[in-house]
């Protein structure tokens, strides 16, 4: 029996810590108690197994002139491959790559990947730019899931100019934007909070095909309104994800069970609802 299913996980591979993260972690390791330390796809395999539970590995687009290569399509394809009964893999294509982009959301397909992941701040590019429409379009034909980060992001924090990175691309009023284009894509909304959580809430209130991560906000800061759609309107639609190895997901876990939610909002939360989009 699957205990929880953690759908928001960067696997921290010499690839990703070297690759796409690579600016940014020297900084980021200031916002963090603990190192971040490259780990086989074998140590990370086994951490969630001992849980019993499974894990969503998400691959990152670097941006396009910053030297440091992706954790795409087949770095995400190797890594599930290396534990099936585990892993779970989003790729990760330029949204703005045109052709390029599109053929590589068919790549995602044929290796049975279940979606692709977007950071928008990181990318500094909406969801909404006229460049991926085709992109969109093909990621709804195929069935995918899209996984947009939204909110505030540790990228760049406390550097200058915050090393380049900004906020307002990430908002999540742009992913309600292209909900209502495309009503037939899977979306995830991910880090609901602390930043525009309000938009966060209210375009997967107002959008079906929206869902939300609850990666990015610690179960003792939630507030009774948002914990009352959790457990009501948004029952369906709202999944655990810890952002390891930037989140701690026993940590994560251990505020959640002090909450004393009904169980049956537990299993959704923690295996079922995520469960339910993966199978498509």
């Amino acid at each position: 029996m699957t205990k929880f299913i953690d759908a928001h996980v960067h696997p921290p591979v010499a690839a990703f810590l070297d690759g796409p993260i690579g600016p940014y972690l020297g900084g980021l390791r200031d916002f963090m108690d603990n190192p971040i330390e490259a780990q086989s796809p074998e140590q990370i395999a086994e951490f969630y197994r001992s849980r019993e539970a499974k894990a969503v590995l998400l691959g990152w687009n670097s941006r396009p002139g910053s030297g440091y290569r992706s954790l795409g399509n087949r770095e995400i394809k190797a890594l599930v491959d290396a534990a099936p009964d585990v892993f779970f893999g989003f790729g990760a294509v330029e949204p703005t790559g045109g052709a390029g982009a599109v053929a590589a959301v068919h790549q995602a397909a044929r290796m049975d990947l279940s979606g692709l992941a977007f950071h928008p701040a990181s990318e500094q590019t909406t969801p909404t730019e006229r460049e991926a429409r085709q992109l969109w379009e093909t990621t709804a034909e195929h069935g995918m899931i899209s996984l947009i980060h939204t909110g505030f992001t540790r990228l760049g924090a406390g550097l200058a100019g915050g090393g380049g990175v900004t906020l307002e691309p990430a908002r999540p009023i742009h992913v309600d934007r292209l909900a209502a284009l495309y009503p037939e894509m899977k979306i995830i909304l991910a880090h609901t909070g602390p930043l525009w959580l309000d938009e966060a809430l209210a375009v997967a209130i107002h959008k079906s095909n929206v869902h939300l991560c609850l990666s990015g906000v610690a179960p003792s800061a939630m507030d009774a309104e948002l914990l009352e759609l959790i457990a009501g309107p948004l029952s369906s639609r709202v999944h655990f994800g810890s952002d390891y190895p930037f989140g701690d997901p026993d940590a994560w876990l251990a505020e959640w069970a002090g909450l004393g939610l009904p169980e049956e909002v537990n299993q959704a939360v923690l295996v079922d609802n995520v469960s339910r989009l993966l199978a498509g």
